[in-house]
């Protein structure tokens, strides 16, 4: 791969963090809901308890995790049998996207202030169990 080419790729590389950003930092849910993830053991969570910490609907989280999980940010780690269907339980940030996660942060708190968001979620995710009993 010639310089051109690496500094093309790079390029694309940086618009793709900044769509995603973008993406991301278009919904207060979305931003809540990684930054949750975040915090959280294991960088996990239960979609219900995720839902509950935002004070929206189950179906709603359900919603943006998906969004999430397009952009390849999330992914469900853990599901649970309920008669014969198998249901998305516990969501995580996606381990195999680690290092663009970093980068889309990174991007995120340059344009988001991390206090307010802090204030919104107002829960200390460190101290409570992602999976709940």
């Amino acid at each position: 791969m010639g310089m051109d080419e690496r500094m093309e790729r790079i390029n694309l590389d940086n618009i793709e963090i900044n769509v995603t950003a973008s993406v991301v930092c278009s919904n207060l849910n979305r931003l809540c809901i990684l930054y949750l993830l975040q915090k959280s053991p294991n960088n996990e969570m239960q979609a219900e308890k995720i839902a509950s910490n935002l004070g929206v609907s189950h179906r709603t989280a359900l919603y943006h995790l998906d969004v999430l999980k397009d952009y390849e940010l999330v992914e469900v780690r853990e599901f649970r049998k309920k008669g014969v269907k198998l249901l998305r339980s516990v969501w995580g940030l996606n381990a195999g996207n680690g290092q663009n996660i970093s980068k889309i942060f990174k991007n995120i708190w340059r344009k988001v202030d991390r206090g307010e968001i802090d204030r919104i979620v107002m829960i200390d995710t460190r101290t409570t169990s992602s999976r709940s009993k």
